[in-house]
């Protein structure tokens, strides 16, 4: 099975990681500081998921009667979390690529407004939040900048100080290919999570799951983080120019950039999402369909009620797989022109 939803959960992982022994938070704490240039290690507090994090950090840093600036491009455990938190939310809109109108985040500025919350990369699209005038927006209103980093830690180089993050979620299990039941929140220096929100909220990894965490990590520095990302990237823009090229494809997110998420999400006329997912099934692919938990950006993509198909890149994902899935795209559509093949 040709496992391409990388997205969701790394499938394969490096055999170091399978075999790793067992670790303190220490050890994940120095090596995902390294990772995003957080200054302090002390300042990354460990969780059990992705989901906690943000929880804990939307939780810890926004309170009933503020107001917070986000955006249509949000994960679930996003909105879950502003709405636990009670606070006001003005969403910014994306335009008919699943970009952020940014120019709009300004206007949207109140006095109490309290902190930009926003994902760094979408699970749907793969366009990615431009967090260094996200940041200069923010520290022109004195706003914290909470960002949700689940899709792109590992997948690109992040610098906390650089793009003046306050406060970055990420997850284990997706592009740093570490196992279920890790993620963290990088704090600025001087911030602090709310200890009884902690209490509440935070589920510290076992030591066996911090040990897989931290080989993985070893890993991407051992090849290097340029390359670890480049490769998954590589093969998402072959996977894109071929399906482009499709008269009956659409294709969903901003492709002209090099700097994204290695997902490309389609639809194929006259083909339900769930239609192409089983076919990919029935020729060996794993693929997901659905709105992917992302339901402001998929009603903007006009995907709400159909879906779409997702293909997302890992690092041990090859070419003749991703050749595979355009031979496939290729007898749904009835295509039969070699040239699908030769990008």
């Amino acid at each position: 099975m040709s496992y391409l939803n990388n997205a969701a959960t790394t499938a394969l992982k490096p055999e170091t990681v399978k075999t790793a022994g067992p670790a303190t938070i220490k050890d994940v704490q120095e090596r995902m500081a390294k990772l995003v240039k957080c200054k302090n290690p002390e300042n990354i507090v460990m969780t059990s998921s992705g989901k906690e994090a943000i929880r804990a950090a939307v939780l810890s840093f926004v309170k009933p009667g503020d107001h917070v600036i986000s955006t249509d491009i949000e994960y679930k455990a996003v909105l879950d979390a502003l709405t636990e938190a009670g606070c006001e939310v003005t969403f910014i809109p994306v335009n008919v690529y699943g970009k952020l109108k940014y120019e709009l985040i300004e206007d949207a500025v109140r006095e109490n407004t309290k902190a930009i919350v926003c994902c760094h990369g979408s699970n749907v699209t793969g366009n990615i939040t431009d967090l260094d005038l996200v940041g200069t927006i923010a520290r022109r209103h004195k706003l914290m900048v909470i960002a949700d980093a689940a899709q792109t830690v590992g997948a690109t180089e992040i610098d906390m100080e650089t793009l003046q993050l306050d406060v970055l979620c990420f997850t284990g299990h997706k592009k740093l290919m570490g196992p279920y039941g890790t993620g963290g929140v990088c704090l600025r220096q001087g911030l602090q999570l709310d200890p009884e929100v902690v209490e509440k909220v935070v589920n510290t990894p076992s030591e066996e799951k911090l040990g897989q965490l931290a080989a993985a990590l070893d890993f991407i520095f051992e090849k290097g983080q340029y390359g670890v990302a480049m490769l998954p990237h590589r093969l998402a823009k072959r996977f894109f120019e071929a399906t482009k090229s499709m008269t009956d494809v659409t294709v969903y997110g901003d492709f002209g950039t090099n700097v994204r998420v290695p997902n490309v999400t389609i639809n194929v006329k006259g083909h339900t999402a769930e239609e192409v997912k089983n076919v990919m099934r029935k020729n060996h692919i794993a693929v997901k369909a659905g709105t992917f938990d992302a339901p402001r950006l998929a009603k903007s993509l006009g995907i709400e009620e159909n879906g779409a198909v997702r293909f997302s890149f890992g690092y041990f994902n090859t070419r003749m797989e991703v050749n595979d899935a355009i031979w496939v795209l290729m007898q749904i559509q009835g295509l039969t022109d070699l040239h699908y093949l030769a990008y």
